[in-house]
């Protein structure tokens, strides 16, 4: 199945959804499944992290920039995906200058104290057209289980085994206060929605 990211122009071209691409390899490249999960790096220029949340009831939204990044990916056997992410907090953006001191203020982010957001995948496996990823994130220091939903894309002018280039999009939700990030509980919804859409690319 081939089919069309709608809202992106950096996406906004014809790309092939991940069960596809996995069962294309399983058909026609067997070698795959012995090989080991192959190694990408992600590319921080084609990264954009962004999260919505709703301010005084009005949908906003925000970004914040990579710091690192490491991804084995093995599509013949999802399981043994690994992806870590580091996100930098210290360096978050809002639409609104207000609420983005606030955000990184003590009683949500306490980006002074704890600078960083990781995420480390556990499991992930393969669910209808894309994957489900089970993971562990730490926000403010503390650790909890979350799951997100993963999708990749591969670039439409690539030949079907050319796997040196996709684009992952990561998507799910957490709730602020589980993490101890419950500051203006009146003004700013609990629920956090979180993107990460980036390119990667092959480690030769």
């Amino acid at each position: 199945m081939i089919g069309a990211t709608p809202d992106s122009p950096y996406l906004g071209r014809m790309m092939i959804y991940l069960r596809p691409l996995v069962l294309l390899l399983l058909i026609t490249l067997p070698a795959y499944l012995s090989a080991a999960p192959r190694a990408y790096m992600l590319d921080a220029e084609e990264t954009e992290i962004g999260f919505r949340y709703t301010l005084g009831g009005v949908e906003t939204s925000g970004t914040m920039p990579l710091q690192s990044a490491a991804l084995s990916i093995d599509f013949a056997q999802l399981e043994r995906t690994r992806i870590s992410v580091t996100l930098d907090a210290s360096r978050a953006r809002t639409v609104l200058p207000l609420a983005e001191s606030a955000l990184k203020g003590t009683s949500v982010l306490d980006a002074a104290r704890f600078p960083t957001i990781q995420f480390m995948s556990d499991r992930v496996t393969a669910d209808g057209a894309g994957a489900r990823m089970t993971g562990q994130l730490t926000v403010r220091g503390q650790t909890l289980p979350v799951t997100l939903n993963a999708r990749f894309f591969r670039l439409p002018d690539r030949a079907p085994e050319d796997l040196s280039e996709l684009v992952i999009i990561l998507e799910g939700r957490l709730s602020r206060s589980a993490f101890g990030a419950s500051g203006f509980p009146d003004l700013v919804s609990d629920p956090v929605d979180l993107r990460i859409r980036a390119t990667i690319r092959l480690v030769e």
